[in-house]
C-alpha cells in the first residue's frame, strides 16, 4: 500500500444499502441523474438550469441544459457497465483538463439488498484550490448522493 502524498485529498467515499436492483439503482443514477440532481442548490446556473443531463455509454457528456444560454459540460463517462459500476470525470463550469474522478458500483450484500459505493478523487488534478473544493464536496454529495439520490430510490421503491 502506497501512503497518501497529501492526506488533505483523500477520495471521498459515500455508500447507500437499499432494497433495489442493481440495474434499477444503475439506471436511477444515470438515466434519472435530471431527476434526483438538485439543480435548484447545485448547479452552475440555478434558476436557470433546466436540467442535468447524463449520457449513456462510455464517452458520453454529463451536461447542464440551460435557460437562454450554451450548455455548461460537468464530464464525460469513463467506464461503463450497466448494473456493476459507472466511472466518469467531473469538471462541472471547470476547464475540462481540470477534472476530478467519480466511480459509482452497485453491488448486492448477502442479505440481497443493493449497496451503492460513490467514490470521488483525483483531487490533486485541479491544483492548490484542491482541498478547498474537496472540502465543499464533502457536503456536496452527502446531500446530492445521500439524501437526493437515497431518497429518489426509495421512492420509486
Amino acid at each position: 500500500m502506497t501512503p497518501l502524498k497529501n492526506p488533505d485529498l483523500a477520495p471521498i467515499r459515500f455508500e447507500l444499502t437499499l432494497a433495489v436492483d442493481p440495474d434499477d439503482a444503475f439506471n436511477a443514477f444515470t438515466s434519472g441523474f435530471g431527476d434526483w440532481w438538485p439543480t435548484d442548490t447545485h448547479s452552475i446556473s440555478k434558476k436557470d438550469c433546466i436540467t442535468v443531463e447524463f449520457n449513456d455509454g462510455v464517452g458520453g457528456e454529463i451536461i447542464e441544459r440551460v435557460k437562454g444560454q450554451d450548455d455548461i459540460p460537468w464530464g464525460r463517462v469513463r467506464s461503463w457497465q450497466p448494473g456493476e459500476h459507472v466511472s466518469f470525470t467531473w469538471h462541472p463550469g471547470w476547464n475540462e483538463g481540470d477534472f476530478t474522478l467519480v466511480e459509482v458500483s452497485f453491488d448486492l450484500n448477502e442479505f440481497g439488498r443493493c449497496v451503492i459505493r460513490l467514490e470521488h478523487k483525483a483531487w490533486e488534478n485541479v491544483g492548490e484550490i484542491a482541498p478547498a473544493l474537496r472540502e465543499g464536496y464533502l457536503k456536496g454529495w452527502e446531500f446530492a448522493f445521500g439524501e437526493c439520490f437515497g431518497n429518489y430510490l426509495r421512492q420509486k421503491r
